[in-house]
Parts: C-alpha cells; structure tokens; sequence
C-alpha cells in the first residue's frame, strides 16, 4: 500500500491536508473515477439527450426559458438523487483508504445506497438553509455552507440520521470554519479554473452553431464533475478526521483501540460502526 494511503492521524495543517488529499486522490484514481460515473453518468446521459432536443430552439424566445428551467430542475435531481449516492460512495471509499482497508466500487456504491435516505434528506435540508441564508444575507449562507460541509462523513462513518447528522457536522466545524473555507475556496478555484479552460475549448471548437455549442460545453463540464467532484469529498473527509483528532484526540483513540484489539483493521471496524 502506498504510503499516502495508510493511516496517519495527526492534526494537519491546511497545507498538510490539501497536499494528503490530492495525493489521495491521484493514488485512488480509479477507484474514485468508477463510482463517480456510476452514480453521474446515467444522469449526465439523459441531461445531454435533453439538452440536444432543446438546443434548436435557443434562438427563439420561449428556448432559452425552457433550457434554463430545465437545468434548475436536473440540479435539483441531481442533487437530490446522484450527489448523495456518489458523495456517500467516496465518503465511505475514501474512509476506508484512509484507515488502510481495500474497498471495491461496488462495495462503496452499496454503502452509499444504503445511506441513500438519510444523505438525500440531509442534503436538501442544508441546501435550503444555505439557499435561504444566501437569500437574506450572504453571509449566513456562507456561514451555514460551512457548518453543514461535514454532514456526509457524520451520517457515513458515525451512522448518524438526517438531522443529528446537520447537527454533529456544525458542532465538528465550530471554531475552524475559517480552515474549512480556505480548504474550500483552492478546490473550487481548481474547478473554476478547468471549467473556464472546457468552456474556452467548447468555443473554439463549435462557434458557428450555438445549441451545439451549449450541448458540447455542457458534455465537457459534465465530464470534468465526473474527474473533480471526488477531490472535494476526499477534502471532506480528510477535515472530518483532522476536527476529530483535534477535538476529541482521535488519533489516541485508534491506536488505543488498535492496541487493545491486536488488529488495525477491527479497530477500524469498531470506530465506523459507531
């Protein structure tokens, strides 16, 4: 097992964190790549079938409405049905990973399956409240955003329902929001970076035709979520470990469970059945 991969609990440094998860995210690659498109893919499919049907009628006045309504309502099934599978998934992978267990896709996908109800929920529950902070002031949503960033690890490791979930994922940020914000804005930035980069080859591919445009633009990005999406759960992830070790010493807690039981790997069970 490569050495980024087994497990190191220490307090991290923003750095230290940022550096761990890209190199988590480089050696789990494929791993990381198969559950994404598993849970992307059938969505991002049907999205571009769509898309392709509406993209003739761009130029004229109802078009543009009817493509904008229809992306809103794709990203709220989206993330509502595809980002807790997927985000569920890699949660529980990249746990498992970390802790220096193998995890297979399938393997993955059924853990995230089987939280499906309770991510989806938690979701669309931090989604409105985010929503709604951003609606009355920018920065309650932004606020919010960040005390809920850690919800799918709390549901994922610890079994926590919905609401409890919101809960132990606010009571986790209190005090490092400011960490958790930085760590936020390098991943998104990245993002940002690469999709300015798709939307520029989109352009100079395809200019004279504009739905086509649109579809190929909407093709590439979909693909570059399907690449990126899993840095900012593996980020997650990494920052839920980093809050507990430095909140509750995590770090003693594994090796006092590793130490009693003689077995890394039942210590792991023990501390994820929880």
């Amino acid at each position: 097992m490569d050495t980024a991969d087994t497990p190191r609990f220490e307090a991290m440094t923003t750095g230290m964190l940022l550096d761990r998860a890209f190199r988590l995210y480089t050696n789990n690659f494929s791993l990381m790549l198969g559950i994404a498109a598993a849970a992307y893919v059938p969505f991002y499919l049907i999205m571009l079938v769509i898309e392709a049907s509406l993209s003739g009628r761009l130029q004229s006045p109802t078009g543009g409405l009817s493509m904008l309504l229809f992306q809103v309502v794709f990203m709220i099934l989206w993330a509502s049905i595809a980002f807790p599978v997927a985000s569920g998934a890699a949660t529980f992978a990249i746990s498992e990973r970390y802790l220096g267990n193998e995890v297979g896709i399938v393997d993955a996908l059924q853990r995230g399956l089987s939280h499906f109800w309770t991510l989806s929920l938690a979701q669309i529950t931090a989604t409105i409240r985010v929503l709604f902070g951003f609606i009355l002031l920018i920065i309650p949503g932004i606020l919010w955003m960040l005390s809920y960033s850690l919800v799918v690890p709390a549901i994922l490791v610890e079994g926590h329902k919905a609401m409890p979930g919101l809960r132990r994922s606010r009571d986790l940020v209190k005090g490092y929001r400011g960490k958790i914000f930085l760590v936020m804005i390098v991943i998104n930035l990245l993002q940002a970076v690469l999709a300015g980069g798709v939307g520029v080859v989109s352009s100079f591919l395809l200019t004279s035709d504009a739905g086509a445009t649109a579809v190929l633009s909407s093709a590439l990005g979909n693909l570059l979520s399907i690449l990126l999406t899993p840095l900012g759960i593996i980020a997650a992830i990494l920052l839920y470990y980093d809050m507990r070790i430095r909140k509750e010493g995590f770090d003693l807690e594994m090796l006092s469970l590793a130490v009693s039981t003689q077995s890394p790997a039942a210590a792991t069970t023990a501390i994820l059945s929880r």
